[in-house]
């Protein structure tokens, strides 16, 4: 009986501290889900701090994307990270990026925008733009006694090269509109 009654115990207590982590999950996630672009275009994710429950005070990240379908061209930390802050190292051989970080003299609360983030996209196919956690710059909260461990969410972008029925509509559309303006002229 003694037994049963000290599982109840560990099972409650376990259920009642994994409901309280899962109501105070901070996350770093992008601004979007999923994108799908044309190749050769360029675009931006903003990486940004979301249900942090105190103030942020500075963080880092790293990044992970496909090198054969995308291009990471440049970071760009925003100005309110103004004690220190740099966009990292990127190596878009490997499809990576290392050691971003940032921080503040004045706490940011609420939700943050930590870095735009600007792609070109190079081939076809799909890729995850994963964050990853910088072990040299962990995430510090306004008066936490110890390093925040957020999640870390994806995006998904495709390249993908118009169907051709899109394309030959299109075209027709622009011979319809040059047509018409030269009956005009």
């Amino acid at each position: 009986m003694t037994t049963i009654r000290s599982l109840a115990t560990a099972a409650s207590t376990l259920c009642m501290a994994l409901a309280c982590a899962s109501v105070q999950a901070q996350n770093v996630s992008f601004d979007i889900d999923a994108l799908t672009v044309a190749p050769g275009e360029t675009f931006s994710l903003t990486l940004q701090a979301t249900d942090f429950t105190n103030a942020v005070l500075g963080g880092g990240f790293g990044l992970s994307f496909d090198p054969g379908v995308l291009r990471l061209d440049s970071v760009a930390i925003p100005a309110n990270w103004e004690f220190a802050k740099s966009g990292g190292l990127i190596d878009n051989a490997s499809g990576t990026l290392s050691d971003a970080y940032f921080a503040t003299n004045n706490p940011l609360p609420g939700n943050v925008k930590l870095a735009t983030l600007n792609f070109t996209a190079i081939g076809v196919g799909q890729s995850l733009v994963t964050p990853l956690a910088n072990s040299l710059q962990p995430f510090v909260e306004d008066g936490a006694l110890e390093a925040t461990l957020p999640n870390y969410k994806f995006a998904t972008v495709t390249v993908a090269v118009p169907e051709p029925g899109a394309l030959a509509l299109m075209l027709a559309g622009g011979l319809a509109l040059a047509r018409l303006r030269s009956r005009r002229s």
